[in-house]
């Protein structure tokens, strides 16, 4: 494999990454439907030849607070609720989450 197909291969995945850690990261404000709560750095890995060959992401929460308690007509993370939309009835209610 090409040098150029690897390292776009690589690109990809990186950026693949970021719908993810968004959904993980963003919910809905009284200002915003889709507000950033969290932060992220992204570390690239080069060679020696100075060649992409890999990177990794770190984030943080910065409301962690919002997992357990929304300010009225705020929602919690994103992730939650998509988590939550591939639930059969049955499973609602063996968690007990029918009323969601």
């Amino acid at each position: 494999r090409r040098a150029s197909e690897t390292l776009t291969q690589l690109s990809e995945k990186v950026l693949g990454c970021n719908p993810i850690l968004e959904a993980f990261g963003n919910a809905k404000t009284v200002m915003n439907n889709n507000s950033s709560r969290f932060g992220k750095f992204t570390r690239i890995h080069f060679d020696t030849r100075n060649w992409l060959v890999g990177a990794d992401i770190v984030t943080y929460l910065l409301e962690r607070s919002r997992v357990v308690l929304q300010s009225p007509d705020e929602r919690n993370f994103h992730i939650w609720y998509q988590m939550l939309a591939g639930l059969n009835d049955i499973d609602r209610q063996e968690f007990a989450l029918e009323h969601i």
